[in-house]
């Protein structure tokens, strides 16, 4: 493992460092832990794995009642949860190849939730000041586009695990610092 992929796991909150820069194993075990069964990159280990996930329908009513930060914490949720499988299929409408559309799925999906995330901190949401996403406060995963329809609408045959080792081979996953530049 290299020292960029270590860093880039440091700051999606993937793994906790030693103040000598060492992984602090236990520490780095109970984070990954509290991931969903599954998740942007793969399948959770252990106990996460056995943790039902909730279902997620939002009422953004016009309740007076309502917390307004909730409010947007729930509409967030919603277009962070619809925007990747919606960058896929628009980016294979212009004609890209099935690469660029998961590529844009993956990472549409994953900076919107940062941003959100950030802005939800910003404005005093405890769950994402304490480093959770946008999605992971509320217990939710990352929608999946239909990549099967997808392919197919494409007339290219499916490889899921082609597409994700394309889409790890990118600067974009490599070096998200640079990338995000």
């Amino acid at each position: 493992m290299n020292r960029s992929t270590v860093g880039r796991w440091e700051a999606k909150g993937s793994i906790v460092l030693t103040v000598d820069g060492l992984v602090n194993v236990e520490a780095s075990e109970q984070l990954l832990g509290g991931r969903a069964e599954t998740y942007r990159g793969g399948k959770a280990k252990g106990p996460s794995a056995q943790k039902a996930r909730q279902t997620f329908s939002p009422d953004l009513g016009n309740s007076p009642a309502q917390d307004p930060l909730a409010l947007a914490h729930a509409g967030l949720a919603e277009v962070i949860r619809a925007i990747g499988p919606y960058a896929a299929r628009m980016a294979l409408e212009f004609g890209a190849p099935l690469e660029v559309a998961y590529g844009l799925d993956q990472a549409v999906a994953v900076e919107a939730d940062g941003i959100a995330a950030r802005f939800l901190a910003q404005h005093g949401h405890p769950d994402t000041a304490s480093g959770y996403g946008a999605l992971d406060s509320l217990g939710l995963d990352f929608a999946e586009a239909d990549w099967v329809a997808l392919a197919a609408a494409r007339g290219v045959p499916l490889d899921l695990d082609a597409l994700d080792a394309w889409f790890t081979g990118t600067d974009y996953w490599r070096e998200p610092a640079k990338a995000a530049a």
